[in-house]
């Protein structure tokens, strides 16, 4: 047998083979059950092995991940900046926190170094230029160093544009542009030394105008363009800025908040979309992701899926956004005839707010980790 024919042939006796084996081979023997249900349970054991094993790698990495590192925090009483303080701990930092109230302040710093944090509490406003060089004097002083300057603080009103004064506006622009402006230009030539990182916390309020946040947004697209044209201005001199676009997070900021128009209503739209799972993120996410953007010196940083579709479709069709906008924004309360201006503490004692409280638990349960107390000042950004 020549030419194609061979192959072809051997291939088919092979198949007739396989196929007589099969049919009169000795059937096996069957396991016994406790065999597989030992075989079983080392399959579990050794999972459970390369598990915990695997967990414990990662802790061990990010125990050390700004171990040595000395971090200054501002409005790190409360709120967001207090999750930073505790990451940032946690991952093998000293933390120097920074906030207007003294109370406030030593319970944070209480709380830090009762989890074993290396912490510094620091009394400071930050719109005062004094008060900053002060405070950036006591940080170095007290740790001997300073690797990163985190940009937390800030101010939130919500209500129609209407209800808002002059005043409103300065207030925002005080905390949430000149003091990060004083601090991160009074702070660039102490990090030089070691390389450091300056991480401002925006919003995507920054970038995307909301309605009701006016001065919040104003004040936020400053810093944003500060953030950015700091991190271009500082190429060449070692020294990293990091620009965070977090949006919404649940860190029970809506009790901090001032509202004013009718403070029960918009509480309550508030602290709904504020407390909602897929359009916000839990405070403890949001600061890992912080923390690792710091120590691996990344340039800019959105957190949430929410805020990363918003600014695509901005940049994408920022007309088709604004109308969005503007369409949300008749949906929102209109401005009374009497114009009253609450606290988001006081405006949740209301009935609309109960109710408003046992539909968004989890933000509530964020505000009572996140120390917010129900008093008016500093409130963490996002």
């Amino acid at each position: 047998m020549t030419g194609w024919k061979a192959p072809l042939a051997m291939a088919g006796a092979r198949w007739a083979w396989t196929r007589v084996r099969r049919r009169y081979a000795p059937a096996p023997e069957p396991v016994p059950a406790y065999r597989r249900n030992l075989e079983l349970l080392a399959w579990g054991a050794a999972g459970a092995v390369l598990g915990v094993g695997a967990s414990a790698l990662s802790e061990h990495r990010r125990s050390g991940l700004m171990s040595g590192k000395v971090v200054l925090i501002t409005g790190g009483s409360r709120g967001l900046g207090l999750q930073l303080a505790r990451e940032f701990g946690s991952c093998g930092a000293s933390v120097v926190v920074c906030a207007r109230g003294r109370q406030d302040l030593d319970r944070a710093v209480a709380e830090l170094t009762g989890r074993g944090v290396d912490a510094h509490g620091v009394a400071c406003d930050v719109t005062d230029p004094e008060s900053v060089e002060s405070l950036l004097d006591e940080a170095v002083e007290r740790f001997g160093r300073l690797d990163a300057v985190v940009n937390s603080a800030g101010n939130m009103r919500v209500g129609p544009q209407e209800t808002m004064s002059d005043e409103h506006f300065v207030q925002a622009m005080d905390v949430m542009f000149w003091g990060p402006f004083h601090l991160s230009r009074a702070a660039v030539d102490r990090l030089r030394e070691h390389r450091g990182s300056i991480v401002n916390i925006t919003s995507v309020g920054a970038y995307l105008s909301v309605p009701h946040l006016l001065p919040y947004s104003v004040a936020k697209h400053a810093w944003a363009a500060l953030s950015e044209g700091m991190a271009t201005e500082t190429a060449g001199t070692g020294v990293r800025v990091t620009t965070v676009v977090p949006g919404l997070m649940r860190t029970g900021s809506p009790r901090g908040a001032v509202f004013t128009g009718d403070p029960e209503r918009e509480y309550a739209w508030f602290a709904l979309l504020a407390g909602m799972p897929l359009l916000s993120v839990s405070a403890e996410h949001a600061a890992r992701r912080i923390v690792r953007a710091t120590a691996r010196r990344r340039g800019f940083l959105v957190i949430s899926p929410a805020a990363r579709v918003g600014l695509a479709v901005h940049g994408l069709a920022p007309g088709l956004t604004q109308e969005v906008m503007r369409l949300v924004g008749r949906l929102l309360p209109d401005a009374p005839r009497q114009v009253e201006e609450r606290l988001g503490a006081e405006a949740a004692r209301s009935r609309v707010g109960r109710l408003v409280g046992a539909a968004a638990v989890l933000n509530e349960r964020a505000g009572r980790r996140m120390n917010q107390r129900s008093r008016a000042g500093e409130e963490r950004a996002g």
